[in-house]
């Protein structure tokens, strides 16, 4: 669509090679974290954090886990410097919410794909929550832009963000002819399973707590009690843990074992064959943020009765059968529907595909996509942020401050400590050069105060000499290091401190 435009993906050694298939000539990939061994650093790091965590207080298990959150994103940029800057990149695009790779002056785009973990917190850990929100919040402060997959999930993000609407657009997944034509399914997997074709109904999701299963498991039961015919089994695809051990014994314990199928992980083409031939699809979600296998299984033409909660209702309108999934008389109702009523099946088949078929113009996406790309460059971020500053309050080479517009701003104020040698700090503001450089003598503290106009700008702060530790005989610290920050942030006109570094850590 643009083939003047070049795309630089981010990789890590995990799944470097698995993209292969997206090089172009205007696409390549750049690997940016390589293997980690099981003595690394950032292996024994993680693994000392994964152990003390679950022992720590409520209050300084919250606090690791953002420190947690922080250390993750230092030790994927720990040699990555100023990458997007030195690569002359113009925009970062961020698929996966997590602004990881934001340097300030480099519009930023991130998607919001759901905020589950605010609507029911139960169902992750305390760490989960915290790592969820801190994603979340970063996104918010570092993109000039947002994407959200649904109307609910932009709505959420809103609400919970406090974002300007003008800052976040919806873009709907559009891949509902994602699952694999009929003439290339695998139908071995009917007879492997003892499945006969339309005698089965199907849920395809993984065992998450959120995916709603013992709701389901009960209404099917009780379906079975008012008269689903005895052949009519229950398929529930999905990864194979603990979960679906849960599962499997409550079947049992229901006396529905052989009733109730699972799987386990399916390739696509068996997966793609079991939808195509299944009487419905049934989906008692209480969550999603778009809801990709109802759109699928429309496409396939399959009828669908689905949950009414959080996105479905707005991805599969009137083309699906709508229920509580909190009530299992409504999901045992909707399954008796889907089975014995065939006019309605028909009605939903037709207008199921009439539906995906809304959401099956990639190009369209792909439109969307890049028009919200470039109101991103054109639109600046006027969020107060800092970078260049490590966890352990360390500065690299270089430290980059976003000061937003702030009426009653008076000075942007630095404190320093000087390494065991003599450093100089150069400052700019919006890329000119701004008073003259602050020298600090070895091991001094010192504070770089710099003017601030009402509508803010662009700081960049030039730490030089800098020095790694490791090569001084200081420890093992491999990162070039500037000085020590003590503080940094705003001082008002009326005596007031408004702090970037350290940040506040709530409660």
């Amino acid at each position: 669509m643009v083939p003047q435009t070049q795309f630089i993906l981010l990789t890590q050694a995990a799944s470097h090679e698995e993209l292969t298939s997206l090089d172009r000539a205007n696409m390549h990939r750049q690997m940016v974290i390589g293997p980690i061994t099981a003595n690394s650093l950032p292996s024994r790091l993680r693994c000392l954090v994964s152990r003390t965590l679950p022992y720590l207080p409520g209050r300084v298990r919250r606090f690791a886990s953002r420190l947690g959150y922080k250390l993750n994103s230092m030790l994927k940029r720990r040699r990555s410097g100023s990458l997007l800057h030195d690569m002359s990149a113009d925009l970062l695009f961020c698929p996966f919410t997590a602004p990881t790779y934001f340097e300030i002056g480099i519009p930023t785009v991130c998607t919001i794909y759901d905020l589950q973990y605010k609507t029911y917190p139960q169902f992750f850990s305390e760490q989960e929550v915290a790592h969820r929100d801190r994603i979340f919040i970063e996104a918010c402060q570092k993109a000039a832009a947002l994407t959200a997959i649904s109307d609910y999930s932009r709505d959420s993000a809103i609400a919970h963000g406090g974002l300007e609407p003008s800052r976040i657009r919806t873009i709907h997944l559009r891949m509902a002819q994602r699952i694999v034509p009929e003439d290339q399914q695998d139908l071995s997997v009917l007879e492997r399973l003892k499945l006969s074709h339309h005698r089965y109904l199907m849920y395809p999701a993984n065992f998450w707590r959120h995916k709603n299963h013992e709701m389901l498991l009960t209404a099917f039961g009780m379906a079975c009690r008012e008269g689903l015919p005895e052949d009519i089994k229950l398929v529930c695809t999905g990864a194979p843990g603990e979960r679906r051990e849960f599962l499997m014994h409550s079947a049992q314990a229901m006396n529905l074992g052989e009733r109730i199928l699972f799987p386990g992980f399916l390739p696509s083409l068996e997966l793609a064959a079991l939808i195509g031939n299944c009487i419905g699809v049934v989906f008692p979600s209480l969550y999603e943020g778009f809801g990709l296998p109802v759109i699928e299984a429309m496409a396939a033409g399959v009828p669908v009765a689905c949950s009414n909660r959080t996105s479905l209702p707005e991805v599969a309108a009137d083309a699906a059968i709508l229920f509580d999934p909190r009530i299992p008389t409504q999901i045992s109702q909707a399954m008796i529907s889907l089975v014995e009523n065939a006019e309605l099946r028909v009605r939903l088949i037709e207008a199921g595909l009439q539906r995906a078929e809304e959401f099956s113009d990639s190009m369209r996406m792909t439109r969307e996509y890049w028009e919200l790309f470039q109101f991103a460059c054109g639109n600046k971020n006027h969020e107060n942020l800092i970078t260049g500053i490590y966890l352990d309050g360390w500065s690299s080479s270089q430290i980059n401050i976003q000061v937003g517009s702030i009426a009653n701003a008076q000075a942007l104020e630095t404190v320093f400590t000087a390494p065991q040698h003599k450093i100089v700090i150069e400052a700019y503001c919006d890329g000119e050069a701004i008073q003259k450089p602050l020298s600090i003598l070895a091991g001094k503290e010192a504070t770089l105060s710099l003017p601030v106009e009402p509508q803010g700008g662009l700081y960049e702060l030039r730490i030089s000499p800098v020095f790694v530790p490791s090569l001084m005989g200081l420890g093992t610290d491999q990162r070039e290091l500037g000085a020590k920050v003590l503080r940094c942030g705003i001082s008002l006109d009326n005596g007031e401190y408004l702090p970037f570094y350290p940040e506040q850590v709530p409660a």
